[in-house]
């Protein structure tokens, strides 16, 4: 039975939550889990007094090209091995994308434990991202590159807390594809139990300031491993780092990999158009990994498309098929002039200049992923010569996406 999950219900909903990732549930942590899930978008199917799958949403706002649109942040996805294939995945999207709409979301966002299954529910992957490794002991920045008079200080958690939410806020409109953090989600990113940490290294804060002592930049990042024998060996992984200026992000840099005793780096995730590698004498240095993050659903196409503005005039004519939701499936005229938002209206039986599937459109929405790319792929349909190439130009973006926030 479909089921909302109540106060008085949640935390058995999370613990089953927490099983379908294979973890194991932390009551430390359950006044910090009451706070940041939202029990009135949460939901799953019982079997009795057992719950056996889940789906759930934070309330967010994405930036996008030129603007920003609220979302639902969908997660705790899961469906109990004894419930497979049953439809219940199936019924909880159907649900759940009906919820956002009527919440006047435009946009769904996930990140998929398993990328082929959310394509099916009209997910395009949206933002790529990198997974870069290498020596320090190999980073040597190109002579020209200018380091300002600025400094670096490590700091406490606390003294980070204090400060970078706003450095945050003031950078978040200039990263397609960035959510926004309120003070629950800096209190959940700035919890390092050790009870938690299952091996890991603690999360350590790092602070860029200029010659004139003012915040412009800021990492997380451990240090693990630190010997290989009698030689030091360490790796410094970087949780997050970003900076107002490229000044800011080389000193960042520069102090990571400077850290004593450390020899290998590590990044999980950065953004494709990170200028690390354009930084280095010796680029190649970098050993580089292309992988996907956030995937993107159009829920309410018009208003979607009307909440970024375009990279190049643009007057077209789009085939947009919606098997989930009818109110999305249709042809549409897009009309927008470089650097503003787009105007859309139904374009009733006028001849298309191209098709394409809702999939496709969210994949492209943030401007990480090229139309003309999947064209190529036999993903797209041109029926007017040049209609691709225009759309593909118009939804390009001089900053590329990147999601720094798992959820």
């Amino acid at each position: 039975m479909l089921t909302d999950v109540t106060e008085a219900t949640s935390q058995d909903y999370l613990k089953a939550v927490m099983r379908g990732f294979h973890g194991e549930y932390d009551g430390q942590s359950w006044d910090l889990d009451r706070r940041l899930f939202e029990p009135g978008r949460c939901f799953g199917f019982t079997a009795g007094d057992r719950w056996v799958a889940s789906c759930g949403a934070f309330t967010r706002t994405m930036t996008t090209p030129g603007g920003s649109v609220p979302i639902g942040a969908v997660t705790i996805v899961t469906v109990a091995p004894t419930h497979r294939r049953q439809g219940l995945l199936s019924a909880m999207m159907r649900h759940q994308l009906a919820d956002i709409h009527r919440r006047k979301e435009p946009v769904a966002l996930l990140w998929a434990s398993e990328s082929a299954i959310y394509g099916r529910f009209g997910y395009g992957s949206a933002v790529p991202r990198l997974v870069v490794t290498g020596r320090t002991t190999d980073t040597a920045f190109l002579p020209g590159v200018d380091l300002g008079g600025g400094w670096v200080e490590e700091v406490s958690a606390e003294e980070y807390g204090a400060v970078v939410p706003d450095l945050h806020a003031r950078l978040l409109p200039d990263r397609p594809g960035a959510l926004d953090r309120s003070a629950v989600f800096w209190e959940r990113d700035l919890t390092d139990r050790p009870e938690s940490r299952k091996g890991a290294p603690p999360v350590r804060y790092a602070l860029h300031f200029d010659v004139s002592g003012q915040l412009d930049g800021y990492a997380r990042f451990k240090v693990t491993s630190p010997w290989t024998g009698d030689l030091p060996d360490a790796e410094v992984e970087i949780v997050e780092i970003d900076a107002a200026d490229v000044t800011a992000r080389a000193g960042l840099w520069r102090f990571l990999f400077d850290l004593d005793l450390v020899r290998r780096f590590r990044c999980h995730g950065l953004a494709v158009d990170e200028p690390l590698r354009y930084l280095l004498a010796n680029p190649r240095i970098l050993i580089t990994t292309l992988t996907d993050s956030t995937y993107v659903r159009i829920v309410d196409l018009p208003k979607a498309l009307a909440g970024r503005r375009y990279g190049a005039d643009l007057d077209v004519v789009v085939q947009v098929s919606d098997p989930l939701l009818a109110h999305n499936d249709g042809t549409y005229r897009l009309q927008a002039a470089a650097g503003a938002q787009a105007r859309v209206t139904r374009a009733g039986r006028r001849r298309p200049d191209l098709s394409l599937g809702i999939r496709e459109l969210g994949s492209i929405y943030l401007g990480g992923t090229s139309l003309t790319a999947l064209h190529r792929a036999g993903r797209v349909s041109e029926r007017t010569p040049g209609a691709v190439a225009a759309m593909t130009m118009a939804f390009d973006w001089p900053q590329q996406p990147y999601c720094p926030d798992d959820f």
